[in-house]
């Protein structure tokens, strides 16, 4: 029986990895925005769920969430899923919300994953799954905000798993496509301010993402599986990238590096 701490177990690609692992008999700490979706999580997690409410950008309740979860027993894997987005070009973004964003998607994992540190060197194991993005590893117009804290996402954590490899302590970025959560009407904020050449982006970009995701989008539980395939296998790999759609976003990247080279 393994012990995760995953954030962000109310719905998408949390709430299917927190199910799928309750599933295989595994003990689950997840933190969620609202004492409502707290309760209902261990409701459903038959005496092997825990709930934790916590705000991932506020640098105590992250620490707080790390030493509850350490209090109800050793972990094994933590989970850094939470996240929110921002929709907008970078010259109409907020920089105010922008900090915000990054608070939640970069700082709040980072600080997860300090505070639980100490405790997998002691132990001379551990698991740290960052959740990254396709938009981690190619920039999509209209979420420069977003693109930017995935992109940083990935470069804290190449750098990590090279720290700790020798404390036995694994990491890995998980790269999804589009995947068919409510991350894009619920989890994407909108830039406060317009500015008219922006129209194609502002003013019709988001409804792109919206159908887009409506027709291409991978369920959540393609994540959870190939997660939990990932972490039963002998060698862990640093990039776990999932979605039909990845294909193109990995060929992408790897064609601007080869004309990098060519030069």
């Amino acid at each position: 029986m393994r012990r995760w701490l995953i954030t962000g177990i109310s719905s998408g690609i949390g709430a299917a990895l927190a199910k799928a692992a309750l599933a295989r008999g595994d003990h689950v700490v997840g933190s969620a925005r609202t004492e409502e979706a707290s309760a209902a999580f261990e409701a459903g997690g038959a005496g092997r769920a825990t709930g934790i409410v916590a705000d991932m950008s506020d640098p105590a309740q992250v620490a707080a969430l790390a030493d509850r979860a350490l209090a109800a027993g050793p972990v094994d894997i933590v989970v850094n899923n939470a996240g929110q987005s921002l929709f907008g070009a970078a010259e109409e973004v907020d920089l105010d919300d922008a900090r915000n964003l990054f608070e939640v998607n970069f700082f709040g994992p980072w600080a997860l994953t300090q505070a639980l540190l100490p405790h997998f060197r002691s132990r001379g194991s551990g698991t740290i799954v960052q959740l990254s993005s396709g938009c981690g590893l190619n920039g999509t117009p209209g979420l420069s905000a977003y693109c930017a804290s995935k992109f940083a996402l990935e470069g804290l954590t190449e750098t990590l798993a090279l720290e700790v490899a020798a404390f036995g302590i694994r990491a890995m970025l998980v790269e999804p496509g589009a995947i068919a959560t409510r991350f894009i009407s619920h989890g994407t904020q909108e830039a406060q301010v317009r500015i008219a050449d922006y129209d194609f982006l502002s003013g019709q970009g988001k409804a792109v993402l919206d159908g887009y995701y409506a027709t291409a989008a991978s369920p959540p539980e393609l994540v959870a599986d190939a997660i939990l395939t990932a972490l039963d296998g002998e060698t862990l790999p640093l990039r776990l990238p999932v979605g039909d759609d990845m294909r193109g976003a990995l060929a992408h990247k790897a064609a601007a590096f080869a004309a990098l080279a060519d030069r």
